[in-house]
């Protein structure tokens, strides 16, 4: 698996070019970002719960507004099926400050997040969780730039939500770190 990983990242540094290649950190700039993160229901689920654990899908965007500025907007996804089926979907807008504009590029952000989550345990059965939510958080990460335009960027932080789960009829608050995972950018 690591032979695996480290060839992937060499084929990626060879075909963006050299690693210290200039970056597409620029006003006007966009990106497509695609990656894995975690959930809100690491934050709000039972030890029990079934699926609090898996990765989400994220698939966003970015548009700078100036060369250290950005907005974000993204969504975020998971589908189940078998035993448990249910969809969890994430929508997110937020700002990000880059610190510094080189290669290596880190950076702190904030991020408004509304989710919703369903899941039933069979095809049949009454819903086990039926719930939605609004988070805020505070981000802190860094990009770092294989070429112009590809880059990979892992961040973390913390947040505070309310979730309000239907099923059970419970509002709950909920303060959390969050590990928004590993994402891959493509700038345009």
């Amino acid at each position: 698996m690591k032979k695996t990983v480290i060839l992937a990242v060499l084929m990626l540094m060879a075909l963006s070019g050299s690693a210290s290649a200039a970056n597409s950190l620029a006003s006007g700039s966009k990106a497509i970002t695609i990656g894995f993160g975690d959930s809100v229901l690491n934050s709000v689920a039972k030890p029990t719960d079934q699926n609090q654990n898996n990765s989400i899908v994220d698939i966003g965007g970015k548009l700078f507004v100036s060369k250290d500025m950005a907005v974000t907007a993204g969504i975020g996804f998971q589908m189940n099926s078998g035993d448990l089926e249910g969809t969890y979907l994430a929508f997110n807008a937020g700002l990000r400050k880059y610190l510094k504009t080189d290669d290596f590029a880190p950076f702190v952000a904030g991020q408004f997040s509304y989710i919703t989550y369903d899941a039933k345990l069979d095809p049949g059965a009454v819903k086990i969780a039926d719930f939605s939510a609004f988070e805020v958080a505070a981000l802190f990460g860094a990009e770092y730039f294989f070429g112009k335009q590809f880059s990979i960027e892992g961040s973390v932080g913390a947040g505070i939500g309310k979730a309000k789960d239907d099923v059970v009829h419970k509002d709950t608050t909920y303060i959390g770190t969050k590990n928004l995972g590993v994402k891959a950018n493509f700038y345009f």
